[in-house]
Protein backbone atom coordinates (compact mmCIF):
# COMPACT_ATOMS: atom_id res chain seq x y z
CA UNK A 1 0.00 0.00 0.00
CA UNK A 2 1.16 3.52 -0.87
CA UNK A 3 1.54 6.28 1.23
CA UNK A 4 -1.34 7.73 -0.23
CA UNK A 5 -3.64 5.02 0.31
CA UNK A 6 -2.77 5.57 4.19
CA UNK A 7 -3.65 9.07 3.74
CA UNK A 8 -6.38 8.79 2.40
CA UNK A 9 -7.70 6.47 4.91
CA UNK A 10 -7.15 8.83 7.51
CA UNK A 11 -9.39 11.47 6.00
CA UNK A 12 -11.93 9.63 4.00
CA UNK A 13 -14.68 10.37 7.30
CA UNK A 14 -13.29 14.07 6.77
CA UNK A 15 -13.78 13.91 3.37
CA UNK A 16 -17.04 12.32 3.12
CA UNK A 17 -18.47 14.85 5.61
CA UNK A 18 -17.30 18.05 3.35
CA UNK A 19 -20.25 16.28 0.97
CA UNK A 20 -22.92 17.12 3.90
CA UNK A 21 -21.55 20.40 4.62
CA UNK A 22 -24.38 23.02 3.38
CA UNK A 23 -21.97 25.11 1.05
CA UNK A 24 -20.78 21.86 -0.52
CA UNK A 25 -24.05 20.25 -0.59
CA UNK A 26 -25.85 23.19 -1.96
CA UNK A 27 -23.27 23.70 -4.78
CA UNK A 28 -24.14 20.57 -5.84
CA UNK A 29 -27.49 20.62 -5.96
CA UNK A 30 -27.68 24.17 -7.46
CA UNK A 31 -29.28 25.75 -4.46
CA UNK A 32 -26.43 27.79 -3.20
CA UNK A 33 -26.98 31.70 -2.31
CA UNK A 34 -25.29 33.79 -5.07
CA UNK A 35 -23.63 36.05 -2.22
CA UNK A 36 -22.33 33.15 -0.36
CA UNK A 37 -20.75 32.06 -3.75
CA UNK A 38 -19.99 35.19 -4.41
CA UNK A 39 -17.96 35.45 -0.68
CA UNK A 40 -15.74 32.16 -1.11
CA UNK A 41 -14.40 33.17 -4.54
CA UNK A 42 -12.76 35.88 -2.70
CA UNK A 43 -11.32 34.08 0.05
CA UNK A 44 -10.65 31.27 -2.40
CA UNK A 45 -8.73 33.96 -4.49
CA UNK A 46 -6.81 35.10 -1.67
CA UNK A 47 -6.16 31.76 -0.95
CA UNK A 48 -4.97 30.36 -3.93
CA UNK A 49 -2.28 33.66 -3.71
CA UNK A 50 -0.45 31.79 -0.56
CA UNK A 51 -1.32 28.52 -1.68
CA UNK A 52 0.87 29.01 -4.88
CA UNK A 53 3.30 30.68 -2.34
CA UNK A 54 3.81 26.94 -0.67
CA UNK A 55 4.68 25.49 -3.86
CA UNK A 56 7.01 28.05 -5.16
CA UNK A 57 9.00 27.06 -1.62
CA UNK A 58 9.36 23.71 -3.07
CA UNK A 59 11.31 25.02 -5.36
CA UNK A 60 13.90 26.71 -2.95
CA UNK A 61 13.97 23.73 -1.15
CA UNK A 62 15.34 21.31 -3.63
CA UNK A 63 18.50 21.24 -5.36
CA UNK A 64 17.11 18.01 -7.72
CA UNK A 65 16.64 19.69 -11.27
CA UNK A 66 13.42 17.34 -11.82
CA UNK A 67 11.56 17.80 -8.59
CA UNK A 68 12.24 21.77 -8.68
CA UNK A 69 10.90 21.54 -12.47
CA UNK A 70 7.80 20.07 -11.10
CA UNK A 71 7.32 22.09 -8.45
CA UNK A 72 7.65 24.96 -10.81
CA UNK A 73 5.03 23.32 -13.12
CA UNK A 74 2.67 23.12 -9.94
CA UNK A 75 3.06 26.74 -9.50
CA UNK A 76 1.98 27.44 -13.11
CA UNK A 77 -0.78 24.85 -12.64
CA UNK A 78 -1.90 27.08 -9.65
CA UNK A 79 -1.69 30.57 -11.55
CA UNK A 80 -2.13 30.42 -14.83
CA UNK A 81 -4.60 27.33 -14.86
CA UNK A 82 -7.11 27.50 -11.35
CA UNK A 83 -7.53 31.27 -10.87
CA UNK A 84 -8.14 31.14 -14.35
CA UNK A 85 -11.29 30.06 -13.38
CA UNK A 86 -11.48 32.03 -10.18
CA UNK A 87 -10.51 34.82 -12.19
CA UNK A 88 -13.50 34.26 -14.90
CA UNK A 89 -16.50 33.92 -12.01
CA UNK A 90 -14.97 37.25 -10.25
CA UNK A 91 -15.68 38.78 -13.90
CA UNK A 92 -19.67 37.50 -13.58
CA UNK A 93 -19.88 38.32 -10.50
CA UNK A 94 -19.01 41.76 -10.73
CA UNK A 95 -15.59 41.20 -7.95
CA UNK A 96 -12.59 43.26 -9.05
CA UNK A 97 -9.34 42.93 -8.36
CA UNK A 98 -9.66 46.17 -5.98
CA UNK A 99 -12.49 44.63 -3.35
CA UNK A 100 -10.07 41.73 -3.48
CA UNK A 101 -7.15 43.41 -2.81
CA UNK A 102 -9.05 45.47 -0.27
CA UNK A 103 -10.93 42.68 1.37
CA UNK A 104 -9.32 41.01 4.31
CA UNK A 105 -8.77 37.03 4.96
CA UNK A 106 -11.02 35.62 6.54
CA UNK A 107 -9.66 34.12 10.01
CA UNK A 108 -10.44 30.46 9.15
CA UNK A 109 -8.35 31.93 6.04
CA UNK A 110 -5.25 33.21 7.37
CA UNK A 111 -5.01 30.05 10.18
CA UNK A 112 -4.90 27.21 7.17
CA UNK A 113 -2.78 28.90 4.92
CA UNK A 114 -0.19 30.50 8.14
CA UNK A 115 -0.21 27.15 8.66
CA UNK A 116 0.73 26.14 5.53
CA UNK A 117 3.65 28.47 4.76
CA UNK A 118 4.75 27.44 8.16
CA UNK A 119 5.01 23.67 6.82
CA UNK A 120 6.68 24.79 3.84
CA UNK A 121 9.51 27.31 5.52
CA UNK A 122 10.28 24.40 8.60
CA UNK A 123 9.88 21.06 6.46
CA UNK A 124 11.54 19.83 3.03
CA UNK A 125 9.93 19.18 -0.50
CA UNK A 126 7.87 15.87 1.20
CA UNK A 127 6.43 18.56 3.92
CA UNK A 128 5.29 20.75 1.63
CA UNK A 129 3.56 18.21 -0.46
CA UNK A 130 1.74 17.54 2.15
CA UNK A 131 0.56 21.03 2.94
CA UNK A 132 -1.23 21.02 -0.31
CA UNK A 133 -2.55 17.96 -1.01
CA UNK A 134 -4.86 17.93 1.17
CA UNK A 135 -6.72 20.98 -0.79
CA UNK A 136 -5.80 19.85 -3.96
CA UNK A 137 -7.28 15.78 -3.73
CA UNK A 138 -10.77 16.71 -1.83
CA UNK A 139 -11.45 19.58 -4.51
CA UNK A 140 -10.90 16.63 -7.14
CA UNK A 141 -13.23 14.04 -4.65
CA UNK A 142 -15.74 16.87 -4.38
CA UNK A 143 -15.93 17.83 -8.42
CA UNK A 144 -15.88 14.06 -9.02
CA UNK A 145 -18.84 13.53 -6.69
CA UNK A 146 -20.72 16.79 -7.87
CA UNK A 147 -20.37 15.68 -11.47
CA UNK A 148 -22.75 12.36 -11.19
CA UNK A 149 -25.47 14.64 -9.95
CA UNK A 150 -28.34 15.26 -12.34
CA UNK A 151 -28.01 19.06 -14.10
CA UNK A 152 -24.99 19.56 -11.54
CA UNK A 153 -22.70 20.49 -14.66
CA UNK A 154 -25.24 22.18 -16.70
CA UNK A 155 -26.15 24.73 -13.90
CA UNK A 156 -25.65 28.06 -15.07
CA UNK A 157 -23.62 29.05 -12.31
CA UNK A 158 -21.89 26.39 -10.66
CA UNK A 159 -21.55 24.17 -13.45
CA UNK A 160 -18.12 25.64 -14.60
CA UNK A 161 -16.52 24.71 -11.11
CA UNK A 162 -17.92 21.09 -11.03
CA UNK A 163 -16.60 20.82 -14.42
CA UNK A 164 -13.14 22.22 -13.77
CA UNK A 165 -12.87 20.33 -10.72
CA UNK A 166 -14.34 17.40 -12.18
CA UNK A 167 -12.06 17.66 -15.62
CA UNK A 168 -8.96 15.13 -16.54
CA UNK A 169 -6.60 18.08 -16.66
CA UNK A 170 -7.45 18.42 -12.81
CA UNK A 171 -7.11 14.88 -11.90
CA UNK A 172 -3.75 14.95 -13.99
CA UNK A 173 -2.53 18.10 -11.91
CA UNK A 174 -3.39 16.31 -8.66
CA UNK A 175 -1.60 13.13 -9.25
CA UNK A 176 1.00 15.18 -10.25
CA UNK A 177 1.36 15.37 -6.54
CA UNK A 178 0.04 12.16 -5.30
CA UNK A 179 3.16 10.47 -7.49
CA UNK A 180 5.43 13.23 -5.85
CA UNK A 181 4.54 12.24 -2.22
CA UNK A 182 4.96 8.20 -3.18
CA UNK A 183 7.90 8.92 -4.21
CA UNK A 184 9.57 10.79 -2.17
CA UNK A 185 8.25 8.69 0.46
CA UNK A 186 9.87 5.71 -0.43
CA UNK A 187 11.74 4.45 2.94
CA UNK A 188 10.68 6.99 5.37
CA UNK A 189 10.41 5.80 8.88
CA UNK A 190 7.27 5.38 10.81
CA UNK A 191 8.03 8.35 12.54
CA UNK A 192 8.48 10.55 9.53
CA UNK A 193 5.21 9.29 8.46
CA UNK A 194 3.25 9.51 11.41
CA UNK A 195 4.67 13.87 10.86
CA UNK A 196 3.26 13.55 7.60
CA UNK A 197 0.03 11.92 8.10
CA UNK A 198 -0.47 14.75 10.39
CA UNK A 199 0.25 17.72 8.72
CA UNK A 200 -2.37 16.00 6.27
CA UNK A 201 -5.33 15.64 8.77
CA UNK A 202 -3.85 19.13 9.93
CA UNK A 203 -5.23 20.09 6.95
CA UNK A 204 -8.31 18.47 5.54
CA UNK A 205 -9.53 19.79 9.12
CA UNK A 206 -8.56 23.56 8.07
CA UNK A 207 -10.66 22.76 4.71
CA UNK A 208 -13.90 21.94 6.77
CA UNK A 209 -13.51 24.85 8.55
CA UNK A 210 -13.05 26.43 5.04
CA UNK A 211 -16.40 25.10 3.98
CA UNK A 212 -18.38 26.41 7.27
CA UNK A 213 -16.54 29.54 6.68
CA UNK A 214 -18.00 30.02 3.37
CA UNK A 215 -21.33 29.15 4.07
CA UNK A 216 -21.49 31.96 7.06
CA UNK A 217 -19.47 34.37 5.66
CA UNK A 218 -17.55 34.15 8.89
CA UNK A 219 -14.87 37.21 8.57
Amino acid sequence: MRLTDRLYRSVEDIWMGYLQQPFVKELGDGTLDVEKFRFYMIQDYRYLLQYAKVFALGVVKTEEEGLMRRFACMVHDVLDGEMQVHKAYMSRLGITEEEVAKTPSALANQSYTSYMLDVAHKGGPLDILMAVLACAWSYQVIGEHHAAISGALEHPLYGEWVEGYASEAYRKSTQEIIDCVNLLSEGISAAEEAKLTEIFVTCSRYEQEFWEMAYHMTM
